[in-house]
C-alpha cells in the first residue's frame, strides 16, 4: 500500500494553486484601487488649492480631458484654467476599477462639485466620471478624464 502518490499530490497542488493566485490577485487589485483612488482624490484636492504643480506631476503630457460643459482640454489647458476656475467642494461616490492591463487602469465613479468659473457659480451633480491612469516606470499618471452628465432618473 502506497501512502504517497505523486500523481494525486500533483493534482492537489494544481487544484489549489489557482485559488491562491486569485486571492493574491484580488489583494493586489484592492491595493492598486486604493492607491489610484488616493491619487484621484488628491487631484480634486489639488484643484481646490489651485495646485498647478500637482497636475504637472500627475498628468501625462498627452493628457486629454472631456468636461461636463462639453469642453476638451489638454494638460496645459487644464492647468491654465485653474486661474479661472476655483473649486470650493467636491464629492466622489464609490470608485470602481477596470483593469485594462498591468499598466492601464480606468477608474469610474459618480462625482459632484461646486466652484466659481470666471465669476459664475457652478454646481454640478450626478456626474458620471471616468479617469484613465497609466503606469510609466514606477509612477502612475492620469492620461484621460471624462465627465458625463448623468441622465435624469426615471420615475
Amino acid at each position: 500500500m502506497r501512502i504517497f502518490n505523486p500523481t494525486v499530490a500533483l493534482a492537489l497542488v494544481l487544484a489549489c494553486w489557482p485559488v491562491g493566485a486569485m486571492a493574491q490577485n484580488a489583494e493586489a487589485d484592492a491595493k492598486l484601487l486604493a492607491s489610484l483612488e488616493k491619487f484621484e482624490r488628491a487631484s480634486w484636492e489639488a484643484a481646490m488649492k489651485d495646485d498647478k504643480e500637482y497636475f504637472r506631476t500627475f498628468m501625462a503630457p498627452e493628457y486629454k480631458g472631456f468636461l461636463a460643459d462639453g469642453s476638451m482640454v489638454t494638460r496645459a489647458d487644464f492647468i491654465r484654467n485653474l486661474d479661472d476656475f476655483h473649486l470650493t467642494s467636491f464629492t466622489m461616490g464609490k470608485v470602481s476599477m477596470l483593469k485594462v492591463n498591468e499598466d492601464a487602469v480606468m477608474l469610474t465613479y459618480t462625482s459632484a462639485y461646486e466652484g466659481v468659473h470666471k465669476m459664475m457659480k457652478e454646481n454640478m451633480k450626478g456626474i458620471e466620471t471616468s479617469s484613465l491612469w497609466v503606469r510609466r516606470g514606477e509612477k502612475w499618471l492620469n492620461i484621460f478624464y471624462q465627465e458625463t452628465i448623468g441622465a435624469p432618473k426615471r420615475k
